[in-house]
């Protein structure tokens, strides 16, 4: 049987970064004493799983996009959100940065003085993972998987169906004041016949799929996408397989990643060229810009001299098995030679991620429909849309409040939906809250918020 509900000030499915930054956050803030706060986060693989290379997403190798000083306390702003008090939740935070972690392992000294290089995607894992052991005050990580999410009776609590992994089958459940959904979504739909499955494979596939792709021949292989997760199947497979004939298929040529004062200040607080009242064409244009479809400079070096890898600009429509059934047929739009086709031993899906798709599949009709009777359209609307989130990255208008930070990117800025701000993120959940827990916290949000321009 089920045991009675846990009831917290706030539920966060998936223990990553945006987890981690929160927990940093609600562990300071409770130790100071500024307020109590309960949180429960429930992660049904393992803390950092996205980043550490066992789960799929990354192999871990890949080199991070941002420098690790951008932690889970950066831009360390807030007094902007929470005045004079936000100094000293800031300086409670020192304990819980990069700085700190590469200390205790007696690395900070060699990364200095190497020139604070990049650090690979597993070194970042393990630095959040230790984050959520240390912050504890407050704060409980809970090992299950997230069945179902509804309302619970009486509608002012958020309740969560969770299957311990390994235990029991009758669910645990939670309850939260407020609901914060995190993780990168699942794969975006990929046109595909079912016969050709086995030769598909798409950016959160388990890296150990890939020893499919035989070692003595030098295979065909087709990664769709020109973004993050096309880098990281392209950086795995080359080490993986460094006979394999690579070809990149991207709507555009892909753009390095060259990062500037003014994409880092709008990124760590968009705030400052007042984000939210841009209008969405500049908005979309920064992001595609800035943060889709570029590629890692210090990877792009690592495959300049490589002969066989090739980028092709054209848009995949779908793929189907060859006549001869060992091989795919990739059809592709081209934008010099309209419809295409070209045969692969192989094909990833690199698209991107839908987390939209994967929330909705949490939720039961009828709570979906509630949903959308409070926000408007949600589950349903076109690619691209932009998602109603206000400042505090929830749905607007829903209540109990439901946070979905990795949907923010368009609405509030584009650093809430990667690493860029995770301060301000866990600030920006968290002031709601607060508000609610001791009034002296309410408003300071439009007192405080830098709202000057990039000249000042």
């Amino acid at each position: 049987m089920s045991t009675s509900p846990s009831d917290s000030d706030i539920l966060v499915v998936g223990a990553g970064a945006k987890a981690a930054a929160l927990a940093a956050k609600v562990h300071t803030i409770n130790t100071l004493g500024l307020a109590e706060i309960s949180m429960t986060v429930i992660e049904k693989t393992e803390p950092a799983a996205s980043w550490l290379g066992r789960n799929g997403m990354t192999s871990g190798e890949e080199p991070l996009a941002i420098p690790p000083i951008k932690d889970v306390g950066f831009p360390y702003q807030s007094s902007r959100q929470f005045g004079a008090r936000g100094d000293e939740i800031d300086a409670a935070l020192l304990p819980l940065t990069w700085q700190r972690f590469a200390m205790e392992r007696h690395e900070y000294a060699t990364w200095v003085n190497s020139g604070s290089p990049s650090v690979l995607h597993r070194d970042y894992g393990t630095y959040l993972g230790w984050v959520l052991e240390q912050a504890t005050e407050g704060v409980t990580l809970y090992d299950g998987r997230v069945t179902e999410v509804s309302l619970a009776d009486g509608q002012d609590r958020w309740q969560v169906e969770v299957a311990e992994r390994g235990g029991p089958q009758d669910p645990e459940r939670h309850l939260g004041r407020s609901l914060v959904l995190t993780g990168p979504g699942i794969h975006r739909h990929f046109p595909h016949d079912p016969e050709v499955e086995s030769r598909v494979f798409h950016c959160d596939s388990r890296r150990e799929e890939f020893a499919r792709v035989p070692d003595h021949e030098a295979a065909e292989i087709a990664i769709v996408g020109g973004g993050e997760s096309a880098l990281s199947a392209l950086v795995f497979l080359r080490d993986l397989k460094p006979e394999a004939r690579l070809t990149i298929y991207t709507p555009t040529l892909p753009l390095s990643r060259g990062e500037s004062f003014l994409e880092n200040r709008v990124f760590a607080d968009p705030d400052n060229v007042d984000w939210e009242h841009l209008d969405i064409e500049t908005r979309r244009d920064f992001i595609k810009h800035c943060d889709r479809g570029v590629f890692d400079q210090t990877v792009l070096a690592r495959i300049a001299d490589d002969d066989h890898l090739s980028f092709v600009c054209g848009r995949a429509i779908h793929v189907s098995l060859a006549v001869d059934g060992e091989g795919a047929l990739l059809e592709f739009d081209s934008p010099a030679e309209g419809m295409l086709s070209q045969r692969y031993d192989f094909v990833i899906n690199c698209t991107g991620f839908d987390l939209l798709r994967q929330i909705r599949g949490l939720f039961p009709d009828a709570v979906r429909d509630q949903v959308e009777e409070q926000c408007g359209p949600l589950w349903d609307g076109p690619p691209k849309t932009e998602v109603p989130l206000g400042r505090g990255l929830e749905l607007e208008g829903v209540r109990p409040r439901l946070h979905i930070p990795g949907l923010g990117g368009l609405r509030q800025g584009p650093g809430f939906a990667n690493l860029g701000s995770l301060g301000l993120l866990a600030n920006r959940v968290l002031q709601p809250l607060l508000s609610e827990l001791d009034p002296s916290f309410a408003g300071l949000s439009e007192t405080m918020d830098d709202k000057s321009l990039l000249l000042d």
